[in-house]
């Protein structure tokens, strides 16, 4: 049985106990304990959802963006993270793919029972993958969206020497839309979303983690590119997917390619200077 909170926790409390995360060194083979929470009664605040539509660029509507309950669930993925029992640091963690389940458009004025636990993990050649699972669920229990998201802690180094990753194939997409990724919307969606992960704020703070600039959120990512595609899908979508490749450096330039197969639309977005994939998916 999850462990049921009554109030949604503080994000940016969270957060600064995930800096404080750092201290946990796992060594050797590392079991991750099934662990659940829920919050019975979450509903969406109407200035961070217009917010959210805003930077994200979706339309208005009665209904949540198919990507909005992960951000308003994140605070009690946080809390969840966070908990003395989970062995791993939370700063250095890599989202790697997602996968959202939508059965119908949840109504943005309604109240949600929001369920989050730590699923399946395993170990890879790149390290210890595990599945941070979000559901929400109406008044009666039943169970209306829900998203997966597979996470990689990196300890072990990949096999295969200095070999470099097999090319990206060229995906098979007929029309494409272009836009930019600012500088500092790494900050602004931080604002939005709670997520304040250094890696997304200044270049300075981006460079403690090994990277050259900010990189924007791979979430803000894949939401400006299912708003884009809201239009071409036609109705409200029913489901999300996503691997994310290589990060968007920020500021960034990039394509979103897509095409629609019967009722699915595969999409990809590419670096317009590189033309490297900074992430695949489909939506549908």
């Amino acid at each position: 049985m999850p462990h049921k909170l009554s109030r949604m926790p503080d994000i940016r409390a969270e957060y600064v106990k995930a800096l404080g995360s750092l201290a946990r060194k796992p060594r050797g083979e590392v079991r991750i304990p099934r662990l659940e929470l829920a919050l019975p009664a979450v509903s969406a605040d109407a200035g961070q959802l217009a917010a959210y539509r805003r930077i994200c660029g979706f339309g208005g509507g009665d209904s949540l963006p198919i990507t909005y309950p992960q951000v308003l669930a994140a605070p009690l993925q946080m809390r969840l993270l966070t908990r003395s029992e989970f062995p791993l640091p939370l700063l250095g963690l890599v989202h790697l793919r997602n996968r959202i389940e939508q059965k119908k458009p949840l109504p943005a004025d309604a109240s949600y029972q929001v369920d989050v636990g730590v699923g399946n993990s395993h170990q890879t050649d790149k390290g210890l993958e595990f599945d941070l699972v979000t559901s929400f669920a109406d008044g009666q229990g039943a169970e209306l969206w829900r998203a997966v998201a597979t996470v990689l802690f990196r300890n072990r180094k990949p096999s295969g020497g200095n070999r470099k990753p097999a090319a990206e194939p060229e995906p098979a997409i007929s029309d494409y839309v272009t836009f930019d990724a600012p500088a500092d919307i790494g900050r602004r969606y931080g604002r939005v979303s709670g997520d304040l992960n250094p890696i997304h704020l200044t270049p300075w703070t981006a460079k403690l983690f090994g990277f050259p600039r900010a990189i924007a959120h791979g979430m803000w990512s894949l939401a400006r590119c299912a708003a884009l595609l809201e239009g071409p899908l036609g109705r409200e979508p029913k489901e999300l997917t996503v691997q994310f490749r290589q990060p968007l450096l920020l500021p960034g330039r990039v394509a979103l390619r897509y095409k629609r197969d019967a009722s699915v639309i595969n999409f990809v977005l590419l670096n317009r200077g590189s033309g490297k994939t900074h992430l695949t998916g489909a939506l549908g």
